[in-house]
Order: C-alpha cells, then sequence, then structure tokens
C-alpha cells in the first residue's frame, strides 16, 4: 500500500487535454449523435437562463394585471417543461454516445490483445490488462458519458448567468465576483486530495 502511494505520488499528473484528442477516431462515427447531445445540451442551457426571467417577470408583476400574470405564468410552466424534456433528451444522448464510444474502444483492446505473442503477457501482468479493459474504459465512459457534457453546460451557464448579472446589476456582480475565490480554493485543493486518491485506487485494481 505504501509503495502504491509513493509510486502515484511520484507521477506528474498530466492536465494536457490533448490526450482527449485520441477519443475523435471513436466519436467520428457517432457524429450524429454528437450533434444531436451539443444541441440539446445549448438548448437545455440556454432554457436554464430563460426560466429565472420568467419567474422575476412574475414576481414584479404580481398583483398587477391578471391577465398578464397569467401569460407569464404560462409561459414559465411552460419553459419548465421544456427544459426537462430537453434534460431528458440530452441525458439519454449523452449516455448513448458514451456506450458506443466505449464498447468501440473495447473492440479495438481486444483486437490488439489477442494479436500479442506470449512474451508481452509474462512481461505485463494480467491483473493490469484486465485494468486497462475495464476500469479504464469505464473512465473513458463517465468523461464522454457525463464529465465532459456536465462541463459544457456549467461552463454555458456561468458566462450566461454572468452576462445577466452584469445587464441586471453590476455592481451585485462585482460583489458576488469577489466571493468566487473563496469558493473555489477549497474545491481545488478537495479535487487534488481526490486526483491522487484515484490514481492510488487505480494502481491498486491494477
Amino acid at each position: 500500500m505504501a509503495n502504491m502511494e509513493h509510486e502515484a505520488a511520484k507521477r506528474t499528473p498530466s492536465r494536457n487535454l490533448r490526450a482527449l484528442r485520441g477519443l475523435a477516431p471513436f466519436l467520428k462515427p457517432h457524429l450524429g449523435a454528437l450533434i444531436a447531445a451539443t444541441s440539446a445540451l445549448i438548448v437545455t442551457a440556454g432554457l436554464s437562463l430563460t426560466l429565472p426571467v420568467a419567474v422575476r417577470r412574475i414576481i414584479d408583476g404580481f398583483g398587477e394585471d391578471i391577465a398578464l400574470m397569467d401569460q407569464y405564468f404560462r409561459a414559465a410552466i411552460l419553459i419548465a417543461a421544456l427544459l426537462a424534456l430537453g434534460a431528458g433528451i440530452r441525458f439519454y444522448l449523452v449516455t448513448r454516445l458514451g456506450e458506443r464510444v466505449v464498447a468501440d474502444i473495447r473492440k479495438e483492446i481486444y483486437a490488439r490483445m489477442i494479436v500479442k505473442s506470449p512474451g508481452f503477457f509474462e512481461r505485463i501482468l494480467t491483473g493490469e490488462v484486465l485494468s486497462r479493459i475495464t476500469t479504464d474504459t469505464t473512465l473513458i465512459q463517465s468523461v464522454v458519458g457525463s464529465s465532459i457534457s456536465l462541463a459544457l453546460r456549467n461552463i454555458m451557464m456561468f458566462v450566461g448567468g454572468l452576462i445577466l448579472m452584469v445587464l441586471t446589476s453590476p455592481k451585485l456582480t462585482s460583489l458576488v465576483l469577489l466571493i468566487v475565490p473563496v469558493v473555489i480554493v477549497p474545491i481545488l485543493a478537495f479535487g487534488r486530495k481526490v486526483r491522487k486518491e484515484s490514481r492510488i485506487t487505480q494502481d491498486k485494481i491494477a
């Protein structure tokens, strides 16, 4: 256990996102699904930013024109329904895309494994080979099937929300931005700890 922790500590954490380019050949056959998932992501992010505007209209106009209030309520309900539908479609498309990509990767790994010489399997531990086929590909499925989608959605929400806040109240926006470092620093520190433990776990599985 101590040796695994030492090896994980020595390993230089890679922050180079260019490694994700290796997924391009596996994404090309599913370009239609990728475009559909991206479109659903953009639409749901836009609806998420639109819903608070509709709610604001309801609150600001409360008690005034009843007919106008009914329109605002109907608009808010419609946006919420579209958001729920879009989120479900996005989750389905992204999850299905991740499963298809990982299935293709596993086929490629199997195809390469069966042509290796016996000497290869004498040098490489069987557990490590199984780890590459199972654990590592599952991690890729998590990245393709959820992590990238959530990251892109959060970026869109952050940029869109920041723009709306600046247009609504620049002073409030500046106060919020002052709080951001207080929230981000603990998250980064905790993330590094989780990343280190993840490397140790992968070594133990292998």
